[in-house]
């Protein structure tokens, strides 16, 4: 009901009001000397938002761009109390809150509002102002006072007065409106004989006060949401919520439920420090998972150029360009940084005497770099085995999908340890991944003839005794006469099925199974 009387409103301001920018400029031309005219500001005189170009100016741009996400998410302005709650107070929130989290805005302001002015000034609007040398010119603004002066300030033409919202006391300012401002700065006589030149059917109050109203759209005016050039941009995690596995909740029902528990439950469950541990372990679960989002974006996009029935979300086509490989290396690096220190601390024994001289040393210092390089290292080769998994055939998909697996429980181990018992509940999740996936390739009518067993049986074996070996950090496990023999037994009685795996190897755009050839390419 609220919209439609708002709707309803909008629509009799512009029916009393509208003025085309031609009268416009005729009735600032023929005014009487002395006559007030008071400008708007945002989409008037100036042909943006000012209000958005300023939170445009935050840097860096992702953590800006997070800001104003998290806070169009969280909606503080309807925690306010009292006439102030509300959409009424959404910009000042904004504003005040970037500005003291990204203080230096203030300073990197100062270039771009320049900047701004001379790229969007109303020509038109202007060079009819600066004919008026006997008139007041009165920027009015629900704007920012420490925003709208730098752009007035470089605008070609010289203010009589600028009446703008304060910073700190900007969400009473904006409750009370443009018109109690301008009557409280000038006068009621004063705006009673005043021009006042403005786009927005808000401002009918103050037009309703002037003794000449106008309400003009200019056609070169747009109004540009902060970040919006950041709508593309690669955000961890968003493309396997919302593309990859719509409605799953797959982040916090597999990442976090199963994979990370596991981790915690295998490494984190010895360590002296076992809180801290877990925390390192996360923010390294993080940062692992942001690379291998890379495969599933990848596979599905190979899935669509080559599958003739790609099995895609109805979300893919919204999410698939946001795919940035350098973006997800940059947040890795983002995890991984504080994963490393906080798994570097653990080592540290904290106690009175030993706190201080133990946090920061060169080996410390030095662990920490190797562990980087290490972890670094591990994603490197898992974005270089997914991407194989992804341009092999399906079939031989089911070998390096076991691989690709054992990465997310035991590729964590080049920075932490295990025990046996972790060894083991790495394997039975391993397998237990693994045996549906080898299932659904190999589930055929003659299925139990083609399957592999004594490849299987090797691949087991091997990952068994690797496990183990990573688990009781006993070398002499992998390292002896028996295991030797039994591999090389395992691998002779394999040979047949491997030669077979390795013949049959080939690029998925070979694949016979269910291609559609395009002519169109990604």
């Amino acid at each position: 009901m609220n919209k439609q009387n708002d709707e309803a409103s909008a629509s009799e301001v512009l029916q009393n009001y509208e003025t085309s920018v031609s009268e416009v400029v005729k009735i600032i031309e023929t005014a009487p000397d002395n006559t007030p005219i008071l400008v708007d500001l945002d989409e008037t005189i100036f042909l943006r938002n000012s209000t958005e170009e300023y939170l445009n100016t935050l840097y860096p741009r992702i953590f800006g761009w997070l800001l104003l996400t998290l806070l169009n998410f969280l909606k503080p302005w309807n925690w306010l109390p009292g006439e102030i709650k509300g959409e009424v107070s959404r910009d000042w929130m904004r504003v005040f809150i970037a500005t003291l989290l990204f203080p230096w805005t203030l300073i990197l302001w100062q270039w771009r509002a320049k900047q701004l002015a001379q790229a969007y000034g109303n020509t038109t609007l202007i060079q009819a102002l600066t004919k008026k040398e006997n008139s007041r010119v009165i920027l009015v603004t629900l704007g920012f006072g420490l925003i709208v002066r730098l752009i007035a300030k470089h605008l070609p033409i010289t203010f009589d007065d600028i009446i703008a919202c304060r910073f700190w006391s900007g969400a009473i300012d904006r409750q009370q409106g443009k018109n109690s401002l301008v009557i409280a700065s000038l006068g009621k006589d004063e705006v009673a004989r005043a021009i006042a030149v403005t786009d927005s059917t808000n401002d009918n109050p103050l037009l309703a006060s002037v003794a000449i109203p106008c309400l003009v759209l200019w056609s070169e005016a747009k109004y540009v949401p902060a970040m919006s050039d950041m709508a593309d941009i690669y955000i961890p995690f968003l493309y396997l919520e919302r593309a990859k596995r719509p409605g799953q909740k797959f982040f916090v029902n597999v990442i976090i439920y199963d994979d990370f528990l596991v981790l915690i439950l295998a490494a984190s469950w010895l360590n002296s420090q076992p809180i801290l541990h877990a925390i390192s372990m996360l923010f390294l679960m993080l940062s692992f998972w942001c690379i291998y989002e890379l495969g599933y974006i990848e596979n599905d996009i190979i899935a669509e150029r080559f599958e003739k029935k790609p099995k895609l979300s109805e979300t893919y086509q919204r999410y698939k360009n946001r795919i940035s490989v350098w973006h997800a290396w940059l947040w890795t690096v983002f995890f991984a940084v504080p994963g490393i220190i906080i798994l570097v601390l653990t080592k540290v024994v904290f106690s009175d005497t030993s706190f201080g001289s133990e946090v920061i040393t060169l080996d410390l210092l030095r662990t920490a770099l190797t562990n980087m390089a290490l972890w670094i290292s591990l994603l490197l080769v898992v974005r270089v085995s997914f991407f194989a998994y992804n341009y092999v055939d399906k079939q031989t998909r089911t070998w390096l999908y076991f691989i690709l697996q054992a990465y997310k429980c035991f590729g964590f181990l080049v920075v932490t340890k295990i025990n046996a018992i972790g060894a083991m509940l790495f394997v039975a999740q391993v397998i237990s991944r693994w045996i549906p996936y080898f299932v659904y390739r190999f589930a055929k009518n003659d299925w139990t003839e083609e399957l592999p067993y004594q490849l299987l049986r090797i691949l087991l074996f091997g990952f068994l005794v690797i496990a183990l070996t990573l688990g009781t950090q006993d070398i002499s496990i992998l390292v002896n006469w028996q295991t030797l023999v039994i591999f090389i037994w395992c691998v002779y009685r394999g040979r047949p099925h491997f030669m077979k795996v390795v013949r049959q190897v080939h690029l998925i755009s070979k694949d016979q199974w269910d291609i559609e050839v395009k002519t169109t390419t990604e």
